[in-house]
Protein backbone atom coordinates (compact mmCIF):
# COMPACT_ATOMS: atom_id res chain seq x y z
CA UNK A 1 0.00 0.00 0.00
CA UNK A 2 1.54 3.89 -1.22
CA UNK A 3 0.82 4.74 3.04
CA UNK A 4 3.10 2.24 4.21
CA UNK A 5 5.84 3.69 1.98
CA UNK A 6 5.07 7.05 2.78
CA UNK A 7 5.21 6.06 6.76
CA UNK A 8 8.71 4.41 5.65
CA UNK A 9 10.14 7.22 4.13
CA UNK A 10 8.99 10.06 6.87
CA UNK A 11 10.49 7.84 9.51
CA UNK A 12 14.09 7.61 7.43
CA UNK A 13 13.74 11.16 6.27
CA UNK A 14 12.93 12.41 9.99
CA UNK A 15 15.53 9.90 11.28
CA UNK A 16 18.20 11.54 8.74
CA UNK A 17 17.58 15.53 9.98
CA UNK A 18 17.39 13.99 13.56
CA UNK A 19 20.85 13.00 13.41
CA UNK A 20 22.11 15.41 11.16
CA UNK A 21 20.50 18.43 13.00
CA UNK A 22 22.18 16.67 16.55
CA UNK A 23 25.52 15.88 15.58
CA UNK A 24 26.95 18.00 16.31
CA UNK A 25 24.52 19.77 17.78
CA UNK A 26 23.13 23.18 15.92
CA UNK A 27 23.53 25.93 18.12
CA UNK A 28 20.49 27.41 16.44
CA UNK A 29 17.02 26.58 18.08
CA UNK A 30 15.19 26.65 14.91
CA UNK A 31 15.89 23.61 13.62
CA UNK A 32 15.25 21.54 16.56
CA UNK A 33 12.05 23.55 16.87
CA UNK A 34 11.01 22.17 13.24
CA UNK A 35 12.44 18.45 14.19
CA UNK A 36 9.82 18.46 17.59
CA UNK A 37 7.03 20.22 15.57
CA UNK A 38 7.15 17.74 13.19
CA UNK A 39 6.79 15.29 15.91
CA UNK A 40 4.43 16.58 18.22
CA UNK A 41 2.73 17.46 15.61
CA UNK A 42 1.71 14.23 14.50
CA UNK A 43 0.60 13.39 17.99
CA UNK A 44 -1.88 16.13 18.46
CA UNK A 45 -3.32 14.90 15.23
CA UNK A 46 -3.36 11.22 16.52
CA UNK A 47 -4.70 12.29 19.48
CA UNK A 48 -7.86 13.83 17.39
CA UNK A 49 -8.17 10.88 15.70
CA UNK A 50 -8.25 8.60 18.65
CA UNK A 51 -10.51 11.04 20.04
CA UNK A 52 -8.36 11.68 23.41
CA UNK A 53 -7.83 15.30 24.63
CA UNK A 54 -4.27 16.83 23.71
CA UNK A 55 -2.58 18.17 26.18
CA UNK A 56 0.02 19.66 24.21
CA UNK A 57 0.00 23.11 23.10
CA UNK A 58 3.13 23.44 22.47
CA UNK A 59 6.38 22.82 20.89
CA UNK A 60 9.38 22.35 23.15
CA UNK A 61 12.77 21.40 22.16
CA UNK A 62 13.52 17.97 22.59
CA UNK A 63 16.23 15.95 23.00
CA UNK A 64 17.58 13.42 20.31
CA UNK A 65 16.52 10.52 21.98
CA UNK A 66 13.05 11.86 22.32
CA UNK A 67 12.84 13.03 19.02
CA UNK A 68 13.97 9.17 17.56
CA UNK A 69 11.88 7.49 20.33
CA UNK A 70 8.32 9.78 18.96
CA UNK A 71 9.10 9.71 15.35
CA UNK A 72 9.53 5.82 16.16
CA UNK A 73 6.46 5.39 17.70
CA UNK A 74 4.47 8.10 15.33
CA UNK A 75 5.59 5.16 13.19
CA UNK A 76 3.63 2.54 14.87
CA UNK A 77 0.82 4.28 15.17
CA UNK A 78 0.36 5.55 11.23
CA UNK A 79 0.66 2.16 10.83
CA UNK A 80 -2.12 0.52 13.13
CA UNK A 81 -4.29 3.92 11.50
CA UNK A 82 -3.45 2.84 8.42
CA UNK A 83 -4.79 -1.16 8.94
CA UNK A 84 -7.73 -0.30 10.31
CA UNK A 85 -9.52 3.39 10.69
CA UNK A 86 -8.19 4.84 6.98
CA UNK A 87 -12.57 5.46 6.01
CA UNK A 88 -13.22 6.90 9.26
CA UNK A 89 -14.11 10.15 9.53
CA UNK A 90 -13.55 12.33 12.25
CA UNK A 91 -14.86 15.78 14.17
CA UNK A 92 -11.97 18.13 15.44
CA UNK A 93 -11.23 21.62 16.04
CA UNK A 94 -8.54 23.17 14.70
CA UNK A 95 -6.10 25.39 17.17
CA UNK A 96 -8.14 28.75 15.96
CA UNK A 97 -11.36 27.15 17.55
CA UNK A 98 -12.69 26.06 13.98
CA UNK A 99 -15.07 22.75 13.84
CA UNK A 100 -14.32 20.68 11.00
CA UNK A 101 -13.71 16.75 9.55
CA UNK A 102 -11.59 15.01 7.43
CA UNK A 103 -11.35 11.26 7.07
CA UNK A 104 -8.40 9.76 8.80
CA UNK A 105 -6.93 8.85 5.20
CA UNK A 106 -6.84 12.88 4.62
CA UNK A 107 -5.35 13.30 7.96
CA UNK A 108 -2.74 11.13 7.14
CA UNK A 109 -1.65 12.81 3.56
CA UNK A 110 -1.76 15.94 5.67
CA UNK A 111 0.50 14.97 8.30
CA UNK A 112 3.18 13.41 5.21
CA UNK A 113 3.03 17.08 3.26
CA UNK A 114 3.27 18.82 6.99
CA UNK A 115 6.21 16.85 7.36
CA UNK A 116 7.52 17.42 3.58
CA UNK A 117 7.30 21.15 4.77
CA UNK A 118 9.04 21.34 7.34
CA UNK A 119 12.16 19.11 6.01
CA UNK A 120 12.02 21.84 3.32
CA UNK A 121 12.24 24.59 5.84
CA UNK A 122 15.08 22.73 7.47
CA UNK A 123 16.93 22.22 3.93
CA UNK A 124 16.33 26.28 3.04
CA UNK A 125 17.77 27.22 7.03
CA UNK A 126 21.05 24.76 5.71
CA UNK A 127 21.32 26.00 2.42
CA UNK A 128 21.48 29.42 3.24
CA UNK A 129 24.80 28.91 5.27
CA UNK A 130 26.22 26.22 2.17
CA UNK A 131 26.29 23.57 4.84
CA UNK A 132 25.62 19.92 2.61
CA UNK A 133 22.67 18.58 4.38
CA UNK A 134 20.89 15.30 3.44
CA UNK A 135 18.87 14.72 0.82
CA UNK A 136 15.93 12.84 2.15
CA UNK A 137 13.27 13.35 -1.11
CA UNK A 138 11.27 10.16 -1.71
CA UNK A 139 13.20 9.16 -4.72
CA UNK A 140 16.97 9.12 -3.13
CA UNK A 141 14.54 7.45 -0.39
CA UNK A 142 13.46 4.83 -2.88
CA UNK A 143 17.45 4.25 -4.23
CA UNK A 144 19.24 4.42 -0.80
CA UNK A 145 16.74 1.43 -0.15
CA UNK A 146 17.06 0.02 -3.10
CA UNK A 147 13.60 -0.36 -3.23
Amino acid sequence: MELLRLVDQSLWANLRWVEFVYSPPDPEARPRELLAHIMVGEQVWFARIDDEPSTTTTFSLLSRAELVQGFQENTVTYRRLIGSRLDDVIDFRRASGEKYHASVRDVLYHLFTHGYHHRGQLAAHYARNSAKYPNTDHINFLMVNRL
